[in-house]
């Protein structure tokens, strides 16, 4: 899968690029804090059934919460097994995209 940064994924949302953002963390984490327009499918929960609503030629977008966390690699390995090939995934996660000040989404908020 293809690493993206914080600003190419926010180039992505400014430009109303066509792609699923999916938070692969927990849905306690994603409740509190995640990403404008994120969905929540941790990557323990990602299977081909969840994906089966999606065109094989949909991008997706993974990411967790920062360097260390590997459900995002585990969510875009899982993708690519389903057989979709624009998987992306945000490595840096959501500690990154905060420290750039992008839009989030917080409970109460």
């Amino acid at each position: 899968m293809k690493q993206i940064r914080a600003e190419d994924l926010k180039q992505m949302m400014d430009d109303k690029a066509d792609f699923v953002l999916i938070d692969a963390r927990g849905h306690d984490a994603f409740d509190k804090e995640h990403i404008t327009g994120a969905v929540s499918i941790p990557s323990d929960h990602l299977g081909e059934h969840i994906t089966k609503d999606y065109d094989r030629d949909t991008t997706f977008v993974t990411y967790c919460s920062n360097l260390k966390c590997e459900a995002s690699t585990v969510a875009a390995t899982k993708l690519e097994r389903y057989g979709y090939k624009k998987v992306l995934e945000y490595k840096a996660g959501i500690e990154d995209w905060r420290a750039h000040r992008y839009p989030t989404v917080t409970k109460g908020h």
